[in-house]
């Protein structure tokens, strides 16, 4: 035989189930300078490829966590670093290292 249970009025707690608060952890991978230059490349990305939505579908992210970003307003994770690399076709280290003179190699630093 089957028995049918009416559950209280409210829900199992008894009252408003609690909201839950969406912590921001800040990811300390990445140093102050690497942030900035983050944020940087990803406006200077967002001019060569026209529009933040199309950066944002390249780098498979969201619009609004792209120019969170960008923006800081977030801030921007390794794997954030990664993917905007791949869209400008740079390694990471490259993304996030210091400025390279005009006149100098980018990968090992002789003048040319």
């Amino acid at each position: 035989m089957l028995t049918l249970v009416q559950p209280p009025p409210g829900g199992q707690g008894g009252g408003a189930p609690a909201r839950r608060r969406r912590r921001s952890i800040p990811c300390l991978s990445l140093t102050p300078i690497q942030r900035k230059r983050l944020r940087a490349a990803l406006r200077n990305l967002r001019t060569a490829y026209g529009s933040w939505s199309c950066l944002a579908e390249v780098m498979g992210m969201s619009v609004v966590a792209v120019e969170a970003i960008a923006n800081g307003r977030e801030n921007g994770s390794p794997a954030t670093a990664q993917r905007a690399a791949k869209a400008a076709g740079i390694t990471v280290e490259q993304l996030l290292g210091g400025l390279v003179a005009a006149d100098r190699c980018p990968t090992c630093g002789r003048s040319g």
